[in-house]
């Protein structure tokens, strides 16, 4: 009876031993696999990114991203910027000569002048105050 026991205890032991090699391979395989697909993503990944970079960052066509690419974008912000500060510059003469501001401006003046020794005013509040005045002194006035 003790060596059946003993015959049923190594049998069960082997199956156990096979099978726990044989899930332990498993794991194995599939880790593997894993890492395989986890590398080929990223292989995947970085070569969509290095396109994007080189069809957003190649201004001048000729496939790589490079100095004359930079000079390129440099060149169209200085260009941007000029525009900006024209356009600004038109904007500000044509503002500073309406009627409206040559009427708000000097009560501002005034009113921030005022307000400076006023310490919880102060010359911000004056400015607003002034500007407020003449703006109702300019919708107020008779044409």
């Amino acid at each position: 009876m003790k060596n059946k026991t003993t015959e049923a205890i190594d049998a069960s032991f082997e199956v156990i031993s096979s099978t726990s090699s044989s899930v332990g391979s498993s794991i194995n395989k599939a880790g593997r696999a894993a890492l395989e697909t986890g590398k080929a993503m990223g292989r995947s990944a970085g070569k969509m990114m290095s396109t994007t970079a080189e069809l957003v960052g190649d201004l001048n066509g000729d496939g790589k991203v490079d100095i004359e690419d930079a000079k390129i974008a440099i060149a169209k912000a200085k260009h941007v910027a000029s525009s900006v500060a024209d356009e600004s510059a038109k904007l500000g003469k044509e503002v500073m000569q309406s009627d409206l501001v040559k009427d708000v401006a000097p009560y501002a003046a005034i009113g921030a002048a005022i307000a400076v020794p006023i310490p919880i005013i102060g010359p911000a509040i004056g400015a607003a105050l002034g500007a407020g005045l003449g703006l109702y002194k300019n919708a107020t006035k008779k044409k």
